[in-house]
């Protein structure tokens, strides 16, 4: 509460507040009888923008890896969901290896089964690999249709912008997709056919505050694989005893366009040749 008398037309109070005040004025005439009371609609101070949460992607996938969150271990999925894992001496220790990232605050959080389990999170974390920047996200086409959630924290959003670029470093000024007004909608559809197969790309999601404060999550790097894996030759058939063997070389199968292991293959078994 802060009191001040005067006898001018404005006043200057030091703003070290945040969140939400208001202003009562009241006039006294020379035998102190007050008039009734005027208040403000209010006056926020704001000084924190808001955050973007549970970002999802149509169609997007990655290898999955461990990825840190304030030194806590979580398995990364392909859907680009995080799973928290056991706090066990394997874990945590990965995560002191590395240096804390934001990408783990933007996508959302599910369980599955076993993930809290202490030998099942030893084993995902001594053999996959740590996130790092450098792991890519792949599309099936450059349409990007994007959804995403927001903590505010008493901060009210004024805006949501998105654009592309072809760098990290580019989050101010993105050279491939200039920043898009969203309308305050927190989702973003957009098509952009100049995007090659062999080109990396980042996504930046902007939010802007009414008190003009802004955070801007970065994505990617992104990588567009419209091309299916092939094979080299075709893989070998063996009948040992009462049992069908099938055997292929780790090479048998390649895709150009992905630079990671190829780590998911499906089989089928049938009367019909090649069902």
């Amino acid at each position: 509460m802060v009191y001040k008398e005067l006898t001018g037309t404005s006043v200057r109070l030091p703003a070290n507040f945040t969140g939400k005040r208001f202003l009562t004025i009241i006039a006294l005439n020379h035998a102190m009888e007050s008039s009734k009371p005027v208040c403000s609609d209010g006056i926020t101070r704001d000084i924190s923008a808001a955050l973007i949460r549970n970002v999802t992607l149509e169609h997007a996938a990655w290898t999955e890896t461990v990825i840190c969150q304030k030194g806590l271990p979580y398995l990364l999925q392909s859907n680009l969901q995080k799973v928290p894992l056991y706090n066990s001496t394997t874990c945590l220790s990965k995560c002191n290896l590395i240096a804390e990232t934001t990408l783990a605050d933007y996508f959302p959080a599910t369980h599955i089964s076993g993930s809290k389990d202490h030998d099942i999170s030893d084993f995902i974390c001594q053999f996959l690999p740590l996130y790092t920047n450098e792991t890519l996200v792949y599309l099936p086409n450059d349409h990007i249709v994007l959804n995403w959630e927001v903590e505010e924290s008493g901060s009210q959003v004024d805006d949501f912008y998105v654009g592309l670029g072809l760098d990290a470093t580019e989050k101010d000024s993105p050279s491939l997709v200039d920043y898009i007004s969203t309308d305050r909608k927190p989702y973003f559809k957009h098509r952009h056919e100049a995007i090659g197969s062999n080109e990396l790309f980042y996504i930046f999601i902007k939010t802007v505050n009414k008190a003009g404060l802004s955070n801007i999550a970065i994505l990617g790097p992104f990588l567009i694989d419209q091309t299916p894996p092939q094979y080299k030759y075709i893989p070998r058939v063996k009948i040992s005893e009462e049992s069908i063997l099938f055997a292929w070389e780790s090479d048998t199968f390649y895709d150009d366009e992905q630079t990671a292991e190829i780590n998911q293959l499906a089989f089928q078994f049938g009367r019909l040749s090649c069902v």
